[in-house]
């Protein structure tokens, strides 16, 4: 199984504060059954600039690679990656392409939590087509929910574009259902656990496998997970 948006790098972001809670994060979930994770701290323009952020993923990922390393036990493979926060003009910015995920085509940009604009969405589809990258839009169902617009995933599938939702969307009683229909009607493209530590925002991807097991949708997940499985191998 793979997680495809999780903060588990130490001390980058607001995710893991440090190489233990990395660490047990990482444990967690090989236990729930993921066996590849994407890391994707946050990008954020008004703050880093690709240069800067990179080299601060890189000396992350490296302390943690060690720690792993010395620790000897049996952890996911790791794919390294970004979550952009949208900002206007990040169509012409090219050097957003080493923000990729790891070796696929996908880049992954966090909309602001506010009303979506025709505007905003325009300039994401022009930063795929500009720096030839495929974006997908996060945790659309958070949007969903807190911004109560409904019509969200109707107004991306009609641009065409990919959709990521968080593991927590199967688990809430009042949202697994339309995240059932929406995974058999393969308008979910990737589910991540957005995890960022091991309290109230733990690893969840098992929970949610489970409820998608129970339903009878376990093909549907297979499908997600084996169409980015062919991309890493090809990478």
């Amino acid at each position: 199984m793979i997680d495809f948006h999780s903060h588990f790098l130490p001390g980058i972001d607001d995710g893991s504060d440090c190489v233990e809670t990395s660490l047990a994060m990482l444990r967690e979930c090989q236990r729930q059954g993921v066996d590849v994770m994407f890391a994707t701290p946050h990008f954020y323009a008004d703050e880093d600039d690709p240069e800067t952020f990179l080299h601060n993923r890189s000396r992350a990922y490296a302390e943690l690679r060690e720690a792993m390393e010395e620790d000897g036990g049996v952890f996911p493979e790791i794919y390294l990656g970004a979550e952009i926060y949208f900002f206007p003009g990040m169509s012409v910015a090219e050097e957003l392409v080493q923000l990729s995920m790891g070796p696929t085509p996908f880049m992954i940009i966090e909309p602001p939590m506010i009303p979506w604009r025709n505007s905003m969405l325009d300039e994401i589809e022009q930063t795929g087509e500009n720096l030839h990258r495929i974006p997908v839009v996060a945790h659309v169902d958070r949007y969903m929910r807190i911004l109560r617009d409904p019509t969200l995933f109707d107004r991306l599938a009609d641009r065409r574009m990919l959709i990521q939702v968080n593991a927590s969307f199967f688990i809430h009683s009042d949202s697994a259902r339309q995240a059932l229909q929406y995974l058999r009607e393969r308008r979910i493209h990737f589910i991540g656990s957005d995890c960022h530590n091991m309290e109230e925002r733990a690893p969840n991807m098992g929970m949610a496998a489970e409820t998608i097991r129970l339903d009878g949708a376990e093909p549907y997940l297979d499908e997600l997970n084996n169409r980015i499985y062919s991309l890493l191998r090809r990478g």
